[in-house]
């Protein structure tokens, strides 16, 4: 898969968001400014993650070359802010025969060598990310990005709230224990987050990234959110 769209993915996938306007009923995104202080965090952190990172995302994309025999980037067209669409990057991990637009059940399902279960595991697949927070199309902190086809299958109100802001590298989802699920199965992490996201609470997802990168230390419930975040789940101890 190369980086841009041809005429012939650009039609199937136009397809697809007409095919998710229909399920939805339509959806109706309202877009919501990016504040410049959440811009700026962003910067802040993912420019000298990206340029330490590099190296690291270098050696593994060429294992994965020699491992898969293919390009070591994969890219999948996913939704951003507004019901955008753009090129979504990461790590090869799975082999040539993997359907594209296969979900995370799916998967669980296909027999992968363990330098793929490690990456996966780990989230080191998800590195190349840190150069879209960089130009903007995502966030550090945010929902993560969905296909439209699995997106199409989502309640719609749902699919509307998680489109108005940027989409995360990271977020409540992925640091917790329901990101083993679909994110259309346990909506109350993204939704939580769009309605009550901070810098701090963006400060704190990052530190629980970190954790659950290297101990796999998962969210239990949004009752464990801190009080000094401003993002606390109010009548929780």
């Amino acid at each position: 898969m190369t980086g841009t769209l041809n005429h012939l993915e650009e039609r199937q996938l136009r397809q697809t968001i007409d095919d998710i306007d229909v399920v939805s009923a339509p959806i109706e995104v309202a877009v919501r400014r990016t504040p410049l202080r959440k811009r700026l965090f962003d910067l802040v952190i993912a420019v000298p993650a990206a340029l330490v990172t590099l190296p690291v995302v270098c050696t593994l994309g060429a294992v994965s070359t020699i491992h898969f025999r293919h390009s070591p980037i994969f890219t999948q067209p996913r939704l951003g802010r507004g019901a955008a669409t753009f090129r979504f990057w990461k790590i090869r991990t799975l082999p040539r025969f993997a359907p594209d637009t296969a979900d995370k059940y799916q998967l669980r399902s296909l027999e992968l060598p363990k330098f793929s279960r490690l990456l996966r595991r780990r989230h080191l697949d998800e590195l190349p990310q840190l150069w879209h927070v960089i130009g903007g199309t995502m966030s550090l902190v945010g929902p993560r990005p969905e296909m439209p086809t699995l997106s199409a299958s989502f309640d719609p109100d749902f699919v509307a709230h998680r489109l108005s802001i940027r989409p995360g590298l990271t977020g409540l989802w992925q640091v917790s224990k329901d990101s083993r699920h679909l994110i259309g199965e346990t909506e109350d992490w993204d939704r939580h987050y769009v309605d009550h996201h901070t810098l701090r609470l963006d400060l704190w997802i990052v530190y629980r990234t970190m954790l659950a990168m290297t101990r796999l230390d998962e969210l239990e419930s949004l009752d464990q959110i801190p009080r000094w975040t401003g993002a606390h789940v109010q009548g929780a101890a």
